[in-house]
């Protein structure tokens, strides 16, 4: 056999066995901190039935898991992999592309959660749940590049001990670039009217929010809101600034 015949006899070998890998080797690339679970498929189209994500002070589950990477991303150096994410009514489905650079896109971003899971964070008195739509954002060296879409909060509650007091549906669209953030706030509906800006450059945020309507009648509420803002004829104004 020729040494040409031989390199290509190897190169079709080497493509054959990438082709068939097993999903179980992407644990080799995979951040300590993600864990898979009851893994099948292949690292080209594969499923895991359970992932978990380690925090310092506990477990965020994000559930069954369905990714496909393409291979002609591979072959353009922009390796991209579409994911599914779903654990009962909680669901993240979006396209991550990284190119050589290091740059990172992510296309067709969509996240829906009950806010539940911000508490996992955030002691916030909250529920409803939370709906994310991002048509594309770009990163490069882990900085905002640019960013646009919304958030949508659906069936807001403030959760008091008395019971939770129904608050509306808020929307708010983002937009950023070079690290920066900009949101506008408005109300879809519901008994408390928010309308104002929110925004983020670096590590320092400035939020600007005016609060009406029945709701900040409510005692209960209305002691919770001036723990954050000023009472003003309409309501409350909350205008808030810092570092985060």
């Amino acid at each position: 056999m020729s040494g040409r015949s031989a390199l290509l006899l190897a190169c079709l070998l080497a493509g054959f066995l990438v082709w068939q890998a097993p999903a179980r080797l992407l644990g080799v690339l995979l951040p300590d901190r993600l864990m898979l679970s009851a893994v099948s498929g292949s690292v080209w189209t594969g499923t895991a039935a359970r992932s978990v994500w380690q925090l310092d002070n506990g477990a965020l589950i994000l559930g069954r898991v369905n990714w496909r990477l393409s291979p002609l991303s591979l072959v353009l150096l922009q390796p991209t992999v579409t994911i599914n994410m779903e654990w009962g009514g909680q669901r993240l489905v979006g396209a991550f592309t990284q190119n050589l650079s290091g740059a990172a896109e992510i296309k067709d971003f969509q996240a829906e959660f009950d806010t539940g899971l911000i508490r996992q964070f955030l002691p916030l008195y909250i529920g409803g749940r939370i709906i994310a739509d991002f048509p594309k954002i770009s990163l490069a060296s882990n900085q905002l590049q640019s960013l646009d879409g919304t958030l949508t909060w659906q069936s807001a509650v403030w959760t008091a001990a008395a019971g939770d007091v129904s608050l509306g549906d808020y929307l708010l669209k983002l937009s950023g670039k070079n690290s920066q953030v900009q949101g506008r706030v408005t109300t879809l509906s519901g008994g408390l009217m928010v309308a104002g800006t929110a925004a983020v450059a670096e590590n320092n945020y400035e939020i600007d929010l005016d609060l009406s309507g029945p709701v900040t009648a409510n005692p209960d509420l209305a002691d919770a809101l001036q723990l954050l803002a000023t009472p003003s004829a309409t309501g409350f104004d909350m205008v808030m600034k810092g570092r985060l």
